[in-house]
């Protein structure tokens, strides 16, 4: 018969212990009286679709229990007995057909069975056993019991929730060895099980992780949550000294000290990387006195400082504190050994990831346009989001070019392939439709000619491309378009002007295909969003909704294209293809913004570059007869150009734009890198200032600090002075 959970004794409410001892209690008895490799207690975590794994108990040959269900995904019999509110079961065959990885779980055929947990009023999730078994055979019997336990379990949970102990379920499981079991595969005794059972859980998550700081954080996770230590660090070596990549803990003066540590100087951690042995500490060595947050607990643990090595050069160090009752962990030197190889393969293996797709991410941007030109009466920005890893390559592009006319050819395209061959065509692409915009050809026959290009190349390859022609003298625009979607046109007021436009067929597959252009007459004020695939998904054209909330935000058109390319981390979730954006805004006639506007551009290795631009403001200012606005806007754009010139090695761009109720300053450069704030100048700084964005931060009414093409735009406003509002 179940026990009943034991009410508090006096008045003490009930406690998180009183749920883990009852989930815990729970799976081990299920496990001998169904004769289970594992069974898993499911709880669902609030606020998404998602079943986690709270406790868990296992025999040694069930350590490849599932931890995460989605309640969507029903090959799962814990996501059908989730919606259902009814037993379900299903074999490894059929599990593995909607998820063949898993096949790395359990390589031996189970069967997992899952009943609800659910009470009159709540649902927390299921409880679900795997045994196993090669012929699918259910026992009518055992999915009986597993359903009274269910209920039974509901029950007491429903007790917790009404004492108001948390039942969201933790990042890690609670994991306890069953040391006897029923007959078959599963009557085998071993306390090593939970830790071999985090260790396989830790390797599959590492399998995957897209970063170094990924691995990092999901060892220090498992570290603490499933090996029970009292502190976690993971060292790296960085040259000869040793860099402190995670820790959690630890007291903040250790890692303070810690960080950058010589790696010939003596430490626990120099000593296991050169010797590349594991090191025991005990409490009273004085080498790793001092480092747990918890200094009462500090004499009570110990460490162990595991290398991490691949066969080649050590790569670092993970250091554990348990408590000095855990001498299960001293004998288990082969699960450490096997926990230390797991991480460094998975740190070897994200540094190699990071490395190629950094590669690839360069190439990409080298063959964009490192900035985009600033013609009196129009503004523009850019943005590039890449979806692929490795050294992979996407096709997208983008361009404008300013004829010597004064008109603007603006393109952008997509290549098909995500390979180096797309990036290539993409490259070529983009040069002959640059040579035919030089010649002042309209939209169409840049098309045309470009399309014999890309034929005559013979890449087998086709490309879709749009190609506009602006004249910031009139606002008179044609476009022509080869298989891409026409920009989204706003017009000043946020009102959509649709296009009256052929789509023409991609370039590529026809040699002899004629384009059509279409013309429009642009209003000052309106906004053009060309864009890519990757932006939009599977619809056809980008979220009437999402550019309508974006351009609320009004001349801001980096705040623009930073909402918009917002879109991209959720949409490159469900299908891998690169984004590019760029945005066009037609502020009105040339030849009245250049009464407006001031631009100068500073060479790289200019340092006079900031006062010469301070120079200048103040005769743009004067010349505004705005003097008293002179004080705040030299002082912002000095550190913000100073910033570009010696933080990003880049030659660097200067917009000055003047409105009627504000001045904004954009200051762009091809340095793809944040703009630092800079505390401590350095020695060539010094004359310049070299105090960072802080100040740019306090004193402008707004600011911001975009990715643009293949670098940044950094931006302030100030309000003029007794401007009508």
């Amino acid at each position: 018969m179940e026990r009943p959970l034991a009410e508090p004794e006096g008045e003490r409410p009930f406690r998180p212990g009183d749920r883990d001892a009852l989930l815990l209690s729970t799976t081990s008895r299920l496990v001998r009286e169904l004769g289970a490799a594992a069974v898993t207690v499911f709880l669902h975590v609030p606020g998404t679709t998602e079943l986690r794994a709270a406790a868990v108990a296992v025999t040694p040959l069930g350590v490849g229990s599932i931890e995460r269900v989605s309640v969507d995904d029903e090959v799962f019999p814990s996501a059908r007995a989730w919606r259902t509110g009814r037993v379900a079961t299903a074999h490894s065959a059929a599990i593995m057909a909607g998820h063949p990885m898993l096949s790395v779980f359990a390589p031996f055929p189970y069967q997992a069975s899952a009943a609800p947990l659910a009470s009159a009023t709540r649902r927390f999730g299921t409880l679900t056993a795997f045994w196993l078994r090669a012929n699918g055979r259910t026992d009518p019997g055992e999915l009986e019991r597993l359903g009274q336990a269910a209920s039974a379990l509901a029950t007491r949970l429903d007790k917790l929730a009404q004492a108001e102990v948390p039942l969201t379920p933790p990042a890690v499981p609670l994991v306890t060895a069953v040391e006897e079991t029923g007959t078959g595969p599963g009557n085998i005794t071993s306390s090593t099980a939970p830790l071999i059972y985090h260790l396989h859980k830790l390797a599959i998550r590492l399998a995957d992780a897209p970063r170094a700081q990924d691995v990092i954080d999901r060892t220090i996770e498992r570290a603490m949550g499933g090996f029970l230590a009292r502190a976690a660090v993971i060292t790296l070596v960085d040259g000869e000294r040793l860099h402190l990549a995670g820790a959690e803990g630890c007291a903040a003066e250790y890692l303070r000290t810690a960080e950058g540590t010589l790696l010939g100087q003596t430490s626990p951690e120099a000593e296991a990387i050169t010797s590349r042995r594991q090191k025991l500490y005990d409490p009273t060595d004085r080498r790793t006195r001092g480092r747990l947050a918890d200094e009462a607990a500090d004499a009570g643990c110990f460490w162990a400082v595991l290398p991490l090595s691949t066969g080649r050069l050590p790569m670092g160090a993970l250091s554990l504190a348990f408590a000095t009752e855990r001498t299960d962990i001293i004998a288990e030197e082969a699960t450490l050994t096997a926990l230390a190889t797991t991480v460094a393969q998975g740190l070897e293996r994200a540094r190699t990831n990071e490395t190629q797709h950094a590669l690839a991410e360069a190439l990409q941007q080298a063959l964009l346009p490192r900035m985009l030109p600033q013609p009196a009466g129009v503004v523009a920005t850019s943005r590039y989001a890449s979806a692929t890893s490795g050294i992979e390559l996407g096709g997208d592009w983008y361009d404008m070019v300013t004829l010597p006319s004064g008109k603007i050819v603006m393109a952008i395209g997509d290549v098909e392939g995500h390979n180096t061959s797309a990036a290539v065509v993409m490259g070529q692409l983009r040069s002959a439709v640059r040579a035919y915009a030089a010649e002042e050809h309209d939209p169409a026959r840049i098309l045309e000619r470009a399309n014999r290009v890309l034929v005559d190349l013979d890449t087998d390859l086709y490309a879709t491309c749009c190609c506009a022609l602006l004249d910031p003298d009139t606002g008179a625009l044609q476009m022509a378009t080869a298989g891409h979607h026409p920009p989204a046109v706003r017009t000043a007021d946020g009102a959509a002007t649709p296009w009256d436009l052929t789509v023409g067929v991609p370039l590529g597959v026809d040699a002899e295909v004629r384009f059509e252009a279409a013309e429009m007459q642009l209003a000052p004020g309106t906004l053009l969003a060309f864009y890519t695939d990757g932006l939009v998904g599977f619809a056809d054209a980008l979220d009437p909704e999402a550019l309508q909330e974006a351009f609320r935000g009004g001349s801001h058109l980096e705040a623009l294209g930073d909402g918009l390319i917002a879109r991209f981390d959720h949409l490159h979730t469900r299908h891998t293809d690169d984004a590019a954006l760029m945005l066009v805004l037609y502020e009105g006639p040339s030849s009245e913004a250049r009464e407006n506007v001031r631009q100068m551009r500073i060479h790289r290795r200019d340092l006079q570059g900031a006062q010469r631009t301070r120079r200048l403001l103040r005769e743009w200012l004067e010349g505004w007869g705005l003097p008293d606005m002179i004080d705040e806007e030299e002082l912002l754009v000095s550190e913000i150009v100073t910033n570009g010139l010696v933080h990003g090695d880049s030659d660097v761009h200067v917009y000055v734009r003047r409105y009627p109720e504000r001045v904004r300053v954009e200051v762009r450069d091809s340095d793809p890198r944040p703009a630092r704030t800079v505390t401590i100048p350095r020695e060539e700084d010094q004359a310049e200032g070299g105090r960072g964005l802080v100040i740019v931060s306090a004193l402008a009414s707004a600011w911001g600090n975009s990715p643009s093409g293949r670098g940044k735009t950094v931006w302030f406003e100030l309000p003029v002075p007794n401007a009508p509002h």
